[in-house]
């Protein structure tokens, strides 16, 4: 990667809605030279896709929660059906593997308590292999995720 990749990489992240040509402006490359380079990271794998950023609160989703969980087991067959069941679950948000006291860390959103009682009574708590559940609400958002440090 060079500077004008760099350069494409953290104007993408910050809009892409705009067009190739302002993006090739941005960057100071032509537009056909944009293109192939954003097709070139694209195909290694460096760009996975394109999204749009949602104020979750206009949406009615004015809670975050963060979920603990911690397995039964940490078996391989274990981390592989709690995995599978968390990926069908529209409310879960994200989920990641952790290093630490518990196995995985969920991100969830609803709309109230009321929401996130049902949520965890009627999903995560059905979640296959799950021994232990704690749940740490948001208060208030300092820093929204913009993207990745890109370096050279």
């Amino acid at each position: 990667m060079d500077r004008a990749d760099i350069a494409i990489l953290e104007a993408l992240q910050r809009d892409s809605s705009g067009s190739l040509a302002q993006l090739a402006d941005l960057v100071g490359v032509s537009s056909s030279a944009c293109h192939r380079r954003i097709k070139a990271l694209e195909e290694a794998g460096i760009i996975t896709g394109y999204a749009a950023q949602i104020d979750a609160p206009k949406l009615g989703l004015k809670l975050q929660a963060f979920v603990e969980i911690t397995l039964t087991s940490q078996s391989r067959e274990a981390m592989d059906r709690f995995e599978a069941a968390v990926r069908d679950m529209e409310e879960v948000l994200d989920c990641h593997l952790m290093s630490g006291s518990a196995d995985y860390l969920l991100r969830v959103a609803a709309a109230d308590l009321e929401q996130y009682d049902r949520i965890h009574r009627d999903c995560l708590a059905r979640l296959p292999g799950v021994s232990a559940m704690r749940s740490a609400f948001a208060i208030r958002r300092i820093k929204r995720w913009k993207g990745y440090p890109v370096k050279a």
